[in-house]
């Protein structure tokens, strides 16, 4: 994000000697001058929107920031599939200052827009070079991508690292997935690379330590508890909020089938779109049962009569927060409803029953 977004933490308060040398030696020192901020696109915004919302503040930013701004176009144009337009961002955003980090990202976005194209070979030098500046989770999927771009063996890996790097991979390439070892997506029966997940979208916030978590039903009638069902299900639904809602993926962090199968939804590591604004989803963890439990007789016959959930699913319900407030330290009274939270019929009366049981009230 452009230097002209983020936030200051010290207002008002210049302190050029105490800059670190790894920056100061990265940027010409002098005076600095404070810019009015450049206001962020919403987050509701859509890729293509976001893409026309930095292409034309482009021209108003200074040169540092329009360096970060083409940055951030390389990877919005990854994320809608147009590798030549993300090269010629990440390209033009190095002829810009960048420190060593930002050089990195800048390299490992133009690698990937070649694996996007499958041209491994073109890509291998880039990654080479981003591995030796990037660290942390960037740093290991770099090298993860590298490894594929050198037609190496690729190791075991969790299923949502895989549903990040899929779209840079050959559509042939499976890779086993690893235990996750506790974290959140190991609670899952099915991970998102099992049901076919798009990518995590951009327009989504970091998600801060859960301490809450809120029941929903996906208020569509279910009738089957056959796997391909359920993969069907969570396929119209991520579309839906993409598409339909303009969200970063699905709203829900876990779904649970009629079978009880509980199902990776959106990435533990990105703030939900399920309990209402920004605020009600901070920090809190979405978990939906699918079917319709409230009666909803204007959608038709269909939805006239509310079903109850199945006993494989109240099971799974139980065993997945049981599960989530031990690995989180999440309290009894911070288990909610979506009725709680706001004005809505969901998540209906058998699990709103559910959810007052477990809270003691």
């Amino acid at each position: 994000m452009p230097r002209s977004l983020r936030p200051t933490l010290f207002p008002g308060i210049l302190l050029l000697g105490l800059l670190p040398v790894s920056c100061a030696s990265q940027r010409p020192v002098g005076t600095i001058a404070l810019e009015a901020p450049v206001p962020s696109p919403p987050a509701h915004a859509s890729v293509k929107e976001r893409i026309r919302y930095w292409e034309g503040h482009l021209p108003r930013l200074s040169r540092d920031d329009q360096s970060e701004a083409r940055q951030c176009l390389g990877e919005l144009y990854l994320e809608s599939g147009n590798a030549n337009q993300a090269r010629i961002n990440f390209y033009a955003a190095r002829k810009g200052p960048q420190s060593r980090l930002e050089a990195a990202q800048s390299s490992y976005g133009i690698g990937r827009s070649y694996l996007l194209e499958q041209r491994a070979s073109l890509a291998k030098s880039h990654l080479v070079t981003a591995s030796k500046g990037l660290s942390g989770p960037e740093g290991e999927e770099c090298n993860f991508l590298l490894l594929y771009a050198s037609g190496k063996a690729l190791p075991k890996t969790d299923s949502t690292m895989m549903a990040r790097l899929q779209p840079y991979l050959g559509s042939d390439v499976r890779t086993p997935v690893a235990s996750s070892n506790g974290t959140a997506p190991g609670f899952a029966d099915v991970s998102r690379r099992d049901w076919g997940a798009a990518p995590l979208l951009a327009n989504h916030d970091p998600m801060a330590k859960p301490f809450r978590l809120t029941i929903h039903h996906t208020a569509e009638p279910a009738t089957t508890q056959r796997l391909a069902d359920s993969y069907r299900e969570m396929r119209d639904l991520q579309r839906m909020h993409q598409q339909g809602e303009g969200w970063a993926d699905l709203g829900y962090h876990y779904l649970i089938d009629q079978a009880g199968r509980v199902i990776e939804g959106r990435p533990m590591h990105a703030q939900g779109a399920h309990a209402g604004n920004s605020e009600l989803n901070r920090g809190n963890i979405g978990i939906c049962l699918i079917g319709n439990f409230f009666p909803q007789p204007e959608r038709g016959d269909d939805y006239a009569l509310a079903q109850k959930p199945s006993g494989e699913q109240m099971a799974a319900l139980d065993r997945l927060t049981s599960a989530l407030q031990s690995h989180y330290g999440i309290s009894d009274s911070q288990i909610w409803g979506h009725q709680d939270l706001k004005q809505t019929a969901c998540p209906g009366p058998f699990l709103n029953e559910w959810v007052h049981a477990k809270r003691g009230d």
